[in-house]
């Protein structure tokens, strides 16, 4: 089987960053269900920041759609264009750890693990407390 998706994105958005993270997402994917990529922040860095993490399987144009002026895609013609460029300005791709100022982005192959991806960029998850009956 042969397919397009022959990268793998794993994108750390700081939570103060979800939202215009989201509008990138949607600008640049495929679905108007997009928007909702970046939802808990249940990952953190070594000084306790959080942080919102997706990955996916990604084209190999991503990086270079990534760098290009962005336009509203036809299945979300309303979205905030204004947010999805702040995040865009943001974007770090293969450029180190994550940080609070930065959208930082992993691109590999798209078979490498995204827990890989997600300790390059210097993270962990969140551990959640259970919850007691």
């Amino acid at each position: 089987m042969t397919t397009e998706y022959n990268q793998r994105a794993t994108i750390a958005a700081p939570a103060s960053l979800r939202s215009d993270a989201n509008q990138l997402a949607l600008c640049l994917g495929e679905f108007s269900a997009d928007d909702q990529t970046f939802t808990a922040a249940n990952y953190q860095d070594a000084a306790g920041g959080l942080y919102a993490v997706a990955s996916t399987v990604a084209k190999p144009i991503f990086a270079q759609m990534a760098g290009q002026p962005l336009q509203a895609p036809e299945h979300a013609p309303d979205m905030d264009l204004t947010a999805a460029t702040r995040a865009q300005d943001l974007l770090q791709i293969n450029n180190g750890i994550a940080d609070p100022d930065v959208i930082a982005v992993v691109l590999g192959d798209r078979l490498e693990s995204a827990q890989d991806h997600i300790a390059a960029l210097g993270l962990t998850q969140v551990e959640q407390e259970a919850d007691v009956i």
